[in-house]
């Protein structure tokens, strides 16, 4: 009886043992601290200093140390985050490890917040393969979606655009971003260049389509300019187009000129032909479309408005 009793009472405790070890850890985990760009920097290149020839092993153990130990606070401002700094070494130390800059930039982005650290990953992967778009694509995509900056974004997307490999819809995207960022005329230019050089039936009629909504919202600014030239001289809102026409700018010729320029493209002059009917809106003083329903999809082009 005292020895069932003794059994029972050590499987107890063993299974108590096993619960507290496998659920409570003895051992707080080490919080590992961000770091300033000077260090993050002086750890890549000292890891790969001393690696002494055992890069992809010493590569291996930082990618399962880096998915062990991986936190989740947003990384503070002025610092780069540990994550990063591990994958700047791993991939100095395995630069063909495309896995760690795809995979890595957005992990690092998403996971810490680590905007700068993802931003330098990307472009560490871009001089690694320059000719490869995947990179560049990636590059664009954070200047939008993690910097928030649209002005640039476009270059990087439409130089991905002109590579071997590139899906279709790259250009359409690319031009897209810069007709949003206000860049109306060079994104007009863009896309005229690029549409004698597409092939694909589907990726002409998407560039041709964003051609149409360039020379709407061009002309539709136009008109707008010249009514607040003329709200600012007479004080008071104008009640048709006529009268607005002695308040032409510039811009005009630009368009003129662009309309020139492609005077050999049947298809581009048949687009830049298109002219759309406006009409002044006296209550929110603004230039409006007098056949919304031709022009409401051409309103409607965009990914992202500017304050």
């Amino acid at each position: 009886m005292k020895k069932r009793t003794l059994l029972l009472l050590v499987f107890t405790f063993l299974g108590v043992g096993k619960y507290c070890f496998e659920n409570y850890s003895l051992v707080a985990p080490a919080i590992i601290p961000d770091l300033k760009p000077i260090l993050a920097s002086y750890q890549s290149s000292a890891i790969e200093r001393y690696s002494f020839g055992f890069n992809n092993l010493i590569g291996a153990s930082i990618w399962v140390k880096l998915l062990q130990n991986s936190d989740h606070r947003p990384v503070q401002e002025d610092r780069l985050s540990w994550e990063y700094a591990q994958l700047d070494a791993l991939t100095t130390l395995d630069p063909n490890n495309f896995r760690a800059y795809d995979f890595g930039s957005i992990f690092i982005s998403t996971l810490r917040r680590d905007k700068v650290g993802g931003k330098l990953l990307i472009e560490k992967w871009t001089k690694k393969r320059p000719n490869f778009w995947r990179p560049w694509y990636l590059l664009g995509m954070h200047h939008i979606l993690e910097l928030k900056d649209y002005a640039s974004a476009p270059a990087f997307i439409l130089k991905a655009s002109k590579m071997h490999g590139a899906p279709e819809w790259l250009s359409s995207l690319g031009i897209r971003l810069m007709s949003e960022s206000g860049r109306l005329y060079p994104a007009l230019k863009i896309s005229l260049e690029l549409l004698p050089q597409l092939r694909n039936p589907e990726a002409i009629e998407r560039v041709a389509f964003r051609i149409r909504s360039l020379n709407y919202r061009i002309q539709k600014n136009q008109w707008q300019e010249m009514l607040n030239n003329y709200l600012k001289s007479k004080h008071t809102i104008a009640t048709k187009l006529d009268d607005l026409k002695a308040f032409g700018n510039s811009s005009n010729r630009e368009l003129s000129s662009i309309v020139e320029a492609e005077k050999n493209n049947s298809l581009a002059q048949f687009l830049l032909s298109e002219t759309f009917i406006f009409k002044i809106d006296p209550n929110k003083k603004e230039i409006v479309s007098a056949e919304p329903e031709k022009t409401d999809i051409l309103e409607k082009v965009g990914i992202f408005t500017q304050n």
